[in-house]
């Protein structure tokens, strides 16, 4: 038998991770790649038109898949295009394997064309880049990028392609794959437990970051809050919903505002954050987050992370899943259950009136003209089907997204803490794709939209049934929302400079349109429910376009 090829070791490497589905864009310097694809039946190349749409195409699929997505990218120029959104998903703790394709390393020497520093490009956001210098090599970077991209703290991980090497013939097959074991259980449990079940009921907090929905532990979770009688916060910012909304112990999550944090646990003697940054403020405000006098206790899978932020009594490293298990039954062993029965009957009440309020009040401003954006949300979300993921990248409507976000599973909310702008839309594509087609909302706002348009041409290239509802304010409301609360110059002149999007005002149901995907235009919060319907009825992806009030 003859000796493998370099790009037969990637591909072998690749089945024997359980990668399917290639994402990319593909230039001359991937051509090794493309025309091995050509010869294989067990890939899908997921085609996208520009390579910030792949990115987030294949972390939206790596999130719903709980496996490190695989990435081709077309050398530094694609590489360059790819950033924003790489940036993103390091901040989402996305596991990415991203590859590009590197010029002919015998002319290397000369700087050809297409040619760059690509390891450079990619440093800033990447756990690890490098660049492969040996057709021997392909094989262990591969194995070893798709391991430490699944490891604490998940990451995107990257390695150049040189096109030479992938025709090359390989000494060897690729590595055989190793089973590894993340799961473990933290240490000093018996501790935990002693001081979570001695604090007194209402004087305990609990904090839930990402990594117990990456983990799959919001059973746990919830269990964990039920044993105590402990009111739960979102993390702010958090990247997947983290806790279900209507349960009885959710109290919200944070403002990125650390006045607004030090406010929501000024009553708590201790808080136990289940995460590893659960207390991001943006943009700076004076004083931290977590008054003095709470003490924290954390538990995180990130070693990186263990009492980095604040100062916790006591850190321990373990996966939530496993360790809150683990730690359940030790706490339900020491708490008095009528009592924490009767704390969560009272919040119980509290949480149904204030969700009923929130219900009537954007019921109330159906009818306002132009549409009222919470009434909007609260229309589509209504008429949205109950197990349909929530892609949310709507910016200044997203508040009420996340509001009257009840789904059936919090893990079926999607939110971008990186903050640059072209996330949402494409990364629905890879949620309804890594959920076997299944209906997705993606709610973004107009700004938003602008930046990942080419996701809807990928839509309608692969008839995915993912609903698009745009928002739009014609402008950067968040930014005039912000230089509102500077108060400065252009307050006083009332000119916020290049933050209107209206002339020309864009036509989202005809860009839709030409890209291959219907569209509709709602104007009115009462007619958003019949519309939305009928967009996920259809089967197909559609755009609905809802011009929104800027309040």
């Amino acid at each position: 038998m003859a000796e493998p090829t370099g790009v037969d070791v990637l591909l072998d490497v690749l089945r024997s991770e359980g990668v399917t589905h290639l994402f990319g864009n593909p230039g001359s310097t991937e051509l090794p790649l493309m025309d091995a694809l050509a010869d294989t039946g067990d890939f899908d190349y997921v085609l996208a038109l520009q390579e910030a749409t792949a990115v987030a195409a294949a972390e939206g699929y790596a999130r719903v898949t709980g496996r490190p997505a695989f990435l081709n990218l077309h050398t530094s120029a694609g590489l360059g295009n790819a950033i924003g959104n790489l940036t993103n998903a390091q901040a989402n703790r996305t596991p990415l394997v991203v590859t590009a394709g590197q010029q002919d390393y015998r002319h290397i020497v000369e700087d050809p064309l297409l040619s760059g520093n690509l390891v450079g490009i990619a440093t800033a956001v990447s756990k690890w880049a490098t660049e492969v210098r040996t057709v021997d090599d392909i094989g262990p970077i591969t194995r070893r990028a798709f391991q430490d991209a699944a490891s604490p703290p998940t990451g995107p991980v990257f390695f150049s392609l040189p096109m030479d090497l992938l025709d090359q013939r390989a000494s060897s097959p690729a590595p055989p794959a190793t089973v590894v074991e993340r799961r473990v259980v933290a240490g000093r449990l018996e501790e935990l437990a002693e001081l979570l079940a001695s604090t007194p009921i209402g004087k305990l907090g609990l904090v839930i970051g990402d990594e117990v929905s990456a983990s799959g532990a919001v059973g746990e979770a919830v269990a964990l809050a039920e044993a105590l009688g402990a009111p739960v916060h979102g993390q702010s910012l958090h990247a997947t919903g983290v806790f279900p909304q209507a349960h009885p112990l959710y109290a919200d999550t944070f403002a990125p505002a650390a006045p607004a944090i030090a406010k929501a646990l000024a009553g708590y003697d201790r808080v136990f954050l289940i995460g590893s940054h659960g207390f991001v403020v943006y943009p700076y405000q004076p004083g931290p987050p977590v008054p003095a006098h709470v003490e924290l206790l954390q538990l995180t899978p990130d070693p990186t992370a263990l009492g980095r932020y604040g100062a916790p009594r006591l850190a321990l490293l373990g996966d939530p899943k496993a360790t809150l298990g683990a730690l359940v039954p030790l706490v339900a062993a020491r708490t008095d259950r009528d009592a924490v029965g009767r704390a969560i009957e009272e919040r119980g009440r509290a949480r149904e009136a204030a969700m009923a309020q929130a219900e009537r009040l954007a019921e109330s401003r159906y009818d306002a003209s132009p549409t009222d954006p919470m009434a909007a949300a609260h229309a589509l979300l209504r008429a949205s089907p109950a197990r349909a993921p929530v892609v949310d990248e709507a910016i200044t409507t997203g508040f009420y997204v996340r509001r009257f976000h009840h789904g059936s599973s919090p893990d079926r909310y999607f939110f971008c803490k990186g903050g640059g702008l072209g996330w949402g839309m494409p990364f629905a594509l890879g949620v309804s794709l890594g959920l076997g087609g299944e209906q997705t909302l993606a709610a973004v706002g107009d700004g938003a939209a602008m930046y990942s348009c080419q996701a809807l041409w990928t839509a309608a290239h692969r008839n995915l049934p993912v609903v698009f509802a745009v928002f739009n304010n014609r402008q950067y409301l968040i930014l005039k929302n912000n230089l509102r609360g500077m108060d400065g110059r252009s307050v006083a002149k009332g000119n916020f400079v290049a933050m209107d999007l209206d002339s020309p005002a864009v036509d989202y149901v005809g860009l839709a349109r030409s890209l291959g995907v219907d569209g509709t235009l709602v104007e009115r919060a009462s007619d958003i429910g019949e519309a939305a319907r009928a967009a996920f009825e259809s089967g197909r992806p559609h755009l609905l376009e809802i011009p929104v009030a800027a309040p």
